[in-house]
Formats: C-alpha cells, sequence, structure tokens
C-alpha cells in the first residue's frame, strides 16, 4: 500500500487482495460527511428518528421472541 499528500488531498493505492471493504466505506462516510452541512442538533434529531422507525417496525417480533 502506498499513500501520498497534496494539499487538501491524500491519495492511497493498495492491491485488490489487501484490503477490508470496511475501510473503503469508512472512506466514504468521511468523504460524505465532510461536504454535509448538518449541524449536531440535525444529526441527532435524524438519529432519534431512525431510532423512533426502527423500533416501530421491530416492536413486534423483539417482543414475541422474548416469549419463546
Amino acid at each position: 500500500m502506498t499513500g501520498r499528500m497534496q494539499g487538501r488531498k491524500i491519495t492511497v493505492e493498495f492491491d485488490v487482495g489487501e484490503y477490508n471493504p470496511d475501510i473503503i466505506d469508512f472512506l466514504t462516510l468521511l468523504d460524505i460527511t465532510s461536504k454535509s452541512k448538518a449541524g449536531d442538533r440535525d444529526i441527532k434529531n435524524l438519529s432519534d428518528e431512525i431510532g423512533k422507525n426502527w423500533w416501530a417496525e421491530n416492536k413486534e417480533k423483539l417482543l414475541n421472541e422474548s416469549h419463546h
């Protein structure tokens, strides 16, 4: 693997056989979030909404499984 930094950009090169897909996902996440204009409150509100929606969709399944 090789890496180099030029200004505000980093270039990383590696053989396909060496990589972990989670690393690519993480780097993609960093790139996307660096462009976001969302503030901490926006992120917290979105997280809360996702949690509520997930619970609403999975509540019955989880509660029914715990009674078996």
